[in-house]
């Protein structure tokens, strides 16, 4: 996973709850780059949560020449008070290009472009990100 802000004032995203925790995990504010969303779930009590699986792409190559993939994790964005949602290609199972998350007042707008599949903006009060180690079945790699 690339480095780079995903909030466009970086101590507003380690304000988050969760967020700092992330942020030590990987040594660096991420910006999701090719994480895999494996969840939307909205519930019509305005609350809803978007699961990703994330990791870090390291400098290091493997024998075919695939980057290697570490710091493997299952990220939760545990939305509250959902006030806005746009969804495009929703059939589609996303592959996140840039997840930025952005303070509007007293809310957080969290808005994703894909380089395949499902892409969004969704708006919510209140925002906290939880994570956990997780190892996918499948070994995953991205070409130099």
């Amino acid at each position: 996973m690339e480095t780079g802000p995903i909030a466009e004032k970086p101590n507003e995203f380690a304000d988050i709850e969760g967020a700092q925790a992330l942020i030590d995990w990987f040594g660096f504010v991420p910006n999701f780059h090719d994480a895999e969303l494996l969840d939307i779930e909205l519930l019509l009590n305005r609350s809803g949560r978007l699961r990703l699986h994330a990791f870090r792409m390291t400098d290091e190559v493997d024998d075919k020449g695939y980057f290697i993939l570490d710091r493997h994790v299952l990220v939760t964005l545990t939305l509250e008070e959902v006030r806005e949602i746009s969804l495009d290609y929703f059939d589609l199972i996303g592959i996140v290009g840039r997840l930025l998350v952005t303070k509007t007042g007293k809310r957080y707008r969290i808005e994703w472009q894909s380089s395949y599949g499902v892409e969004g903006i969704i708006v919510a009060k209140n925002l906290r990100i939880n994570f956990e180690q997780w190892r996918p079945d499948f070994a995953i790699a991205t070409a130099k």
